[in-house]
Parts: structure tokens; sequence; C-alpha cells
């Protein structure tokens, strides 16, 4: 991974920043394609469990078996996974012109 250049640093030029910035976008939206695939699926990667929307952070999806038992949304073993994804509506339509269903 490149490292990254901040404005103060003057021995580079405008032109790596862009550079830096685009590349930077690309593994944003490269995130955001992998989330949106997930959530889509509406299934955990890890052990094949419901996912379910956490109503305290807007976007915030947790794996049925998050939590201790007894205060989980689907009774199983222990599950770790939980992601965010509540992407713009250009993010959105950018994601989808990808094809990612």
């Amino acid at each position: 991974m490149q490292a990254r250049l901040y404005p103060w640093d003057m021995k580079n030029t405008n032109g790596q920043r862009a550079a830096v910035r685009a590349s930077e976008k690309a593994q944003r939206m490269a995130r955001l394609a992998e989330a949106h695939a997930v959530v889509a699926t509406g299934v955990c990667p890890t052990c094949g469990t419901r996912l379910f929307l956490n109503l305290a952070l807007s976007g915030w999806w947790q794996c049925g078996h998050v939590g201790a038992v007894g205060f989980q949304k689907l009774v199983g073993p222990h599950c770790d996974f939980q992601i965010f994804y509540d992407p713009t509506p250009e993010q959105h339509a950018a994601i989808l012109a990808q094809g990612v269903r």
C-alpha cells in the first residue's frame, strides 16, 4: 500500500497527491462494494446465520449469533461478525454500476 501524502509534504507534487487520492477512493469503493455484497445476501459470511440491522447506529449489521447466550437474536454458537454499510446515494449508485448486486 502506498504511503499517504499530506498537504504540508512539499516534496510531493499535486499529481502525486491526486494519484494517492484516486487510489484511496478506489480502495474505499472496493470496501463498500464488498460490504454491499455481504449485506445484499443477508447471510453472515463467517457462520451462515442471518444478518440483523442494529438500530443503535446507522448501517450497523450484525450476525444473529453476536453476543452472549441469552442476548443473541438467534440462539447458537458465538460469532463476531459485524459490518458497517451505510453508503450515500451516489456511492450506492456507483456500486450498482460496477455490477455488484
